[in-house]
């Protein structure tokens, strides 16, 4: 047996340990400690299976098939890392290191708080968690040894993940979902418990750290998913930056329910159920993101095929709904009183406007969230009946829900999001009425807009409705908020504390990235042409493009080859003069071992649009001359995704900071906190004696 596969079983043995100790708990005598090592262990072990299988990875160790597919000699060091989470092995063992470390990370700062019911629960949920993962790693198999002739080379990366993006993007969406663990664990815990008991002297260090890995959580989810959503927009084929593809969306769903935790936060001050169910639901979306990815049974170009994975990391998915959804309820029903029905049954009875603004871009969140779960559930659902019951048809029988669903989803959400934007601060600049007539005005404005798109034939600014319906709204809501940050650096206002400017910041960033979307995602100008070289072609008015070299590099067959295509970005202004703006490369290159194509887009970008040029097919035409096929799309205001993205992580950063900080200040103050009272009671004793 490899020492990869016992450490893993070591990790789920060390993980099984530690849960029976912490059950069986005051039974057995200094039961803490016992568990303490336990977690330990399992936490050491699991490290040491990820530094091995990085061992056998960067040593070329093809006598192993997961190191077979995942690398090769000539990988270089970006590479070689990238493999650790490249394949589906490999990222669950990767995912259970992540578990492990940060459950250990839990028990060594809540040491010394075993007895508390919170702290005691959590400990074991968080722990059968991380167990059921490295479960799912042991079932993966990863160290299995190559059958047959050992080759004395790798496969190497799929090409589409040879990129600086995958040594990014997947373990920073990795680390954020083992950080939801640790929210999920604490608020579970404390459904199990009396609301007064839970709300009662909430132990310092915990409350932080469940803060500190919340907002961590929420910070790397949204890195993640921006730097996919670029990664996605510049490989031809993963259908642009975003594509509402199965794998994409589950993604998402973690994010906006953490989102919406902290729109919930001042809305259900007294049911703290319904709050914090969010953050629980978002660890069970986390899971069935991965199943997603897992089960082979939905049509994504980020998916795996259905192996004995899918089907353990299912039982996965299930036992921790139902655990989710089981406690959820059974908390909200045990606890349900007049006071924390009233959070429910008056939601939109409210005077305080910024309340009332938070309450309206909750609606929002929830309608994208429950949009882009039946869009993704029902499907899955569906097609895992086939599989189970007539697996020989799934190929043929298969559905997939189509991308409007989730776009009007999208849109309805996102009109929400807009119209909360106008009253989410305190200013001067308009009052509560004046904001009121605006929003509405530009709303009836953008109402026009989409009648004409619809009725009228017009395409302006984008030939999609909802879009034009809430282009004009959310322009308006951008320049309401860059005044109001404005008023408040000039003095005009009352200088806000830097979480408000932070919350400014946020709505700011939010607002432009749906604009950059609004006027991006629906495409006006788009063609798909043949060109030979020195052809010129308009694209988009006063816009052209000319290809001025077409390079076979070599041709061995159709899915071995490499072709450059140098192509020419030429606008035209007022005065019909013509100047080259940029010129660069789109590639095709054929990859016969993984029998597939890969494409390299060429982006000319500036502020206002991206021309994005990508080279789809070519053919001969002579001996020595090729006619290529070039797809062109004009995006106008994408860069405003981008922005808005960065404004929205920039504007949280400050917060983690602070929250980084109560956690520091916490951990300092652990001892005083735990053994404070021992020591008053102790110098009473000390001054009654010398008073005797």
């Amino acid at each position: 047996m490899d020492i990869g596969t016992i450490l893993l079983i070591v990790v789920i043995a060390a993980g099984i340990l530690d849960t029976i100790f912490l059950l069986v708990g005051p039974r057995i005598e200094n039961y803490t400690r016992y568990s303490f090592i336990t977690s330990l262990t399992s936490f050491i072990t699991s490290v040491g299976a990820l530094l091995w299988m990085a061992t056998l990875i960067f040593m070329n160790q093809f006598q192993y098939d997961y190191v077979r597919q995942v690398t090769n000699i000539d990988a270089d060091l970006l590479l070689k890392i990238s493999a650790l989470w490249a394949g589906q092995s490999g990222s669950l063992i990767f995912w259970t290191f992540l578990s492990f470390t940060i459950y250990f990370g839990y028990r060594l700062a809540s040491r010394g708080y075993e007895d508390d019911k919170l702290v005691y629960r959590a400990s074991i949920l968080m722990g059968v968690s991380s167990i059921l993962v490295a479960v799912n790693a042991f079932v993966a198999d990863p160290f299995r040894p190559t059958l047959g002739f050992i080759p004395p080379d790798g496969l190497g990366l799929n090409p589409l993940l040879s990129t600086i993006y995958n040594v990014i993007h997947p373990p920073i969406i990795f680390i954020a979902y083992a950080l939801i663990l640790v929210p999920f664990s604490v608020k579970l815990a404390g459904f199990t418990i009396r609301s007064e008991e839970r709300s009662q002297d909430p132990i310092p260090v915990v409350h932080s750290y469940v803060r500190f890995t919340t907002i961590f959580a929420w910070l790397m989810l949204s890195a993640g998913i921006a730097i996919g959503g670029y990664w996605a927009y510049i490989v031809l084929g993963w259908g642009g930056y975003w594509a509402w593809d199965p794998v994409e969306t589950t993604s998402l769903i973690p994010w906006l329910l953490l989102t919406a935790f902290y729109h919930a936060k001042p809305v259900f001050r007294k049911n703290d159920v319904l709050r914090d169910s969010f953050l629980v639901m978002a660890y069970v979306t986390v899971i069935f993101a991965t199943w997603t990815t897992r089960s082979g049974i939905l049509n994504s170009v980020h998916g795996f095929g259905i192996t004995i994975v899918s089907w353990t990391m299912l039982a996965t998915l299930i036992f921790t709904l139902v655990l989710g959804v089981g406690l959820t309820l059974y908390a909200g029903f045990r606890d349900m009183s007049d006071d924390d029905t009233s959070d429910v049954l008056g939601f939109f009875k409210e005077k305080n406007i910024r309340l009332l603004s938070i309450k309206t871009a909750l609606i929002g969140l929830v309608i994208v969230t429950a949009t882009s779960t039946i869009g993704v559930a029902y499907p899955a659902a569906y097609n895992l009946g086939i599989a189970i019951f007539d697996p020989a048809s799934l190929a043929d029988s298969s559905i997939g829900i189509r991308i409007e669903f989730f776009q009007y989803g999208f849109y309805l959400a996102s009109a929400f999001l807009v119209a909360s934007a106008f009253f989410c601060l305190n200013t001067k600049f308009l009052s509560i009425r004046g904001r009121g007539i605006t929003m509405l005005s530009l709303f009836a404005i953008g109402g026009l807009l989409a009648g004409l798109t619809v009725f009228g034939g017009l395409a302006l600014p984008t030939n999609f409705w909802p879009a034009n319906l809430l282009v004009i709204p959310a322009v308006g809501a951008i320049a309401f908020l860059v005044i109001a940050f404005v008023r408040q650096m000039i003095g005009k206002d009352k200088i806000a504390s830097t979480r408000q400017v932070g919350r400014l910041m946020l709505h700011l960033g939010l607002i432009i990235l749906l604009l950059g979307v609004f006027m991006s995602e629906n495409v006006v100008y788009e063609t798909n042409s043949g060109y030979m070289e020195g052809n010129v072609r308009e694209i988009a008015p006063g816009i052209h493009i000319q290809v001025t070299d077409i390079d076979l590099e070599y041709f061995i067959h159709d899915r071995d080859f490499n072709m450059v295509v140098t192509i020419q970005v030429i606008e035209t202004d007022s005065a019909n003069v013509s100047r080259r703006v940029g010129i660069g490369y789109a590639t095709m290159t054929g990859h016969p071992d993984w029998n597939m194509i890969s494409h390299q887009v060429y982006l000319h970008t500036n502020v206002y649009r991206d021309v994005f040029i990508a080279v789809t097919g070519f053919q001969q035409i002579a001996p020595g001359t090729y006619q290529v096929t070039i797809h062109t799309k004009i995006l106008p205001y994408i860069s405003f995704v981008w922005l808005g993205a960065f404004l929205m992580m920039a504007a949280m950063v400050p917060m983690f900071a602070i929250e980084a900080q109560v956690l520091l200040k916490s951990l300092k103050g652990k001892e005083k906190d735990l053994y404070g009272d021992v020591q008053e009671d102790s110098e009473e004793v000390v001054v009654e004696n010398q008073d005797s």
